[in-house]
């Protein structure tokens, strides 16, 4: 069953929208292009959230998390000011902020789709 990614992340949440197409130049300054594919429009966000790396706060479980998605598996995730959808984490960083246990973790939701 896919999870749904519920915890706070930090407010700076920095998102790119690709879209996928193709383009064939003519030379004669005539350009064709087109979408490629049925999902022509991709969102990518990094996040971040800043908090003690220890068990039952919040950093400690984002980390339990990403970890037990293993950089393949989605999970529902809403992005500022869309819609839910399917986003997957290939890894993530960890920063240490000078207090015991004190970090920030940092990683990128990439938009995934699938046929069901």
């Amino acid at each position: 069953m896919t999870e749904i990614f519920s915890f706070d992340v930090e407010a700076e949440a920095d998102g790119e929208v690709k879209q996928n197409t193709w383009e064939n130049n003519f030379g004669d300054g005539f350009v064709q292009a087109g979408g490629v594919g049925i999902n022509t429009k991709t969102q990518s966000w990094s996040l971040s959230h800043t908090g003690l790396l220890v068990e039952g706060e919040e950093a400690f479980e984002i980390r339990k998390f990403l970890d037990r998605h293993e950089g393949y598996r989605t999970c529902y995730w809403t992005p500022p000011g869309g819609v839910q959808g399917r986003y997957r984490a290939k890894g993530y960083k960890i920063r240490a902020r000078g207090a015991p246990n004190l970090v920030t973790i940092s990683w990128t939701f990439d938009q995934r789709f699938t046929p069901y």
